[in-house]
This record gives structure tokens, sequence and C-alpha cells, in this order.
């Protein structure tokens, strides 16, 4: 295996979820059941290294054959390499950055494990695009794609823990900075039990302070009686919860309908990367499914008026 990954690039732990859960390599086994990697092994798991640095997703490449990634390869450049921020020099130059150079910045920082560089890109971005085109178009991307990355085991779980901690730090920053206009509709915003994962639910947060909601966060991991105290408490006008990982909880799905029953007048919003697992429970006890952050500001606009009715198309979107 080491030489294996001498050879590659790819670390033993890549390796191994590529080959168990796509399938990438079969590699024969010995008596003792050691992996014995072919040439023709090692040149497929070069080809797919290389498709995988392109942006291409390890779970759409993993049937291609040789040949087909050859070609794939060829079609598209190669991307810019991954380097160390220079921390003296500027990030923008007097033009606004596109959302897309921004968080290529990012995933760079995260790369290398520069949480100074990091937390400068985010700050920059802020300055340079506003606090809801922040949110929408630079956090929410960039935990989408270290999620998938951690998942097709492209991104050490080293790097993962360390874009959470500094985002987390960042979103949270902004969070307490905030203030709402006296009188304002509140969202209680939060994880349900078994969901450890916060960042959606900070950004569900934010996203409703913007839209001028008083937020109470609660942090991740509540039992569904926790959830319903809250809002009742604090005569909550909406719930959002965030579901991240995992998409197979078999205890997820009483507990969204138990908060459900305990606030039968109040909007529950289910979004997040894992929620499309579970939306025939969201739409079983008539919650509502966020595709996409950027029609949460919507679908609150709506609570909020007299007449509130949701637009289905809110719910049917794909993320």
């Amino acid at each position: 295996m080491k030489v294996v990954t001498q050879r590659t690039g790819l670390t033993q732990h890549t390796i191994r979820v590529w080959e168990k859960r796509y399938g990438a390599v079969n590699p024969e086994r010995t008596s003792t059941n050691r992996r014995l990697y072919s040439e023709a092994d090692v040149e497929r798991l070069l080809l797919l290294h290389r498709a995988t640095a392109q942006g291409h997703s390890i779970g759409r490449i993993a049937p291609l054959s040789d040949e087909e990634l050859k070609t794939l390869i060829d079609e598209h450049s190669p991307p810019p390499a991954v380097t160390q921020l220079d921390s003296t020099s500027p990030h923008f130059t007097g033009e606004n950055p596109t959302a897309e150079s921004s968080i290529q910045r990012c995933l760079n920082a995260i790369a290398v494990m520069d949480s100074n560089a990091l937390t400068r890109e985010l700050m920059d971005a802020e300055v340079a695009m506003g606090r809801n085109r922040l949110l929408v178009s630079v956090i929410d991307p960039i935990m989408k794609r270290v999620g998938e990355m951690w998942s097709e085991g492209t991104l050490r779980v080293a790097d993962e823990h360390l874009a959470t901690s500094v985002i987390r730090t960042f979103l949270g920053t902004m969070h307490s900075n905030n203030r709402a206009p006296q009188g304002a509709p509140v969202l209680v915003a939060t994880t349900p039990a078994g969901q450890w994962h916060e960042i959606g639910a900070l950004l569900a947060s934010l996203t409703a302070q913007s839209a001028g909601w008083n937020t109470l966060y609660m942090g991740p991991n509540l039992p569904a009686e926790e959830i319903a105290g809250a809002a009742i408490a604090h005569s909550a006008s909406a719930v959002a919860l965030s579901i991240i990982y995992p998409g197979d909880d078999s205890l997820l799905s009483t507990e969204l309908a138990k908060i459900q029953r305990a606030l039968p007048d109040i909007p529950l919003l289910i979004g997040g990367r894992a929620a499309l697992h579970y939306k025939p429970t969201i739409e079983e006890i008539g919650a509502h499914y966020i595709g996409q952050l950027a029609l949460m500001p919507e679908l609150l606009s709506e609570i909020t008026s007299s007449n509130f009715l949701i637009d289905k198309r809110l719910t049917n979107h794909k993320p």
C-alpha cells in the first residue's frame, strides 16, 4: 500500500474509500487478505486522481473506463496549483471578486491548513460582497464541497475539522454582532438529536437575521422536547432545522414527527445536505423542505405575511 500511495499521491484512506464505496479498483488479495495492486490498478488510480483534481466527482467518474477517463482529462485544462497564500499580499485588487474565485481561495487555504488565510478570505469576501451573498454564494457552497470531498475520501479529517472550526468561529462572531429590531418575529435555529454538524443551522439563523428576524440559535443535537420548549417559550414564528449527516438515521424521522406534534401551528423549515434523504418524512409531517439556502428569505417573507401560503416550487426545488 505504501508504494501505491507514493506512486499515485493518494492517501491510504482515499484509496480504500474509493475501492470500497465506489469500486474504483479491485485489487487481488493474498492468503492473509493483503491487497495486491497491479500496474493497471496504479494507472487507474493515477487517472482518477488527475480527474478529481480537475473538479470531477469520484462518484460520477468511478464507473468510467480508463480510455474515457483519459478523454475526460484531456478535455479539461488543469486547475490552478494549490499554493500557500502570501499573507503580505492583498487578496483583492480593487474589483469585487466573483464568488467562485473566493470559494477557490478558501479551498486552497483549507488544502494547506492555513486557518489565518481562510479567515482573511472570509473577511475580505464579506466586505466585497456583503453578508447575504457571502452566506449564500460562498460559505454554503464551501461547506457543501468540503462535505463532498470528505465523503469521497479526497479531504483529510484534519482538513475538514479545520474548515469547520474556522467557519464556525467566523459565523459565531457574525451572529453575536447582529441585533434585530424590536418586535421582529422570532426564529429558533438548531439541529435535531443526533445531528452534530451545526454550520447549516448557523447559516439559517444568520440568513433569518439578514431578513429582519430575531433569531435564537441553540447549537446542535437538541432533543425534540427541548426544541419545542424553546419555540413555545420565545413565541417563535418558525423553527429552522439543519440535517447534514448521516442520511439514514432511523431515529431522526421520529424526532421530526415529535417536534411537529408539539408545534402544530409553527412552521418547521428543514434543510441541509442530508435533508433530501428525509423528504418523505418532511412532507408527511407538513414541514417545509428548503433545498437551497437562497430560497429561505422568500419563505420567511411569506411566513410574516398575513396570508401565509407555501409556494410549491420552494418545497419541490432540488438542492
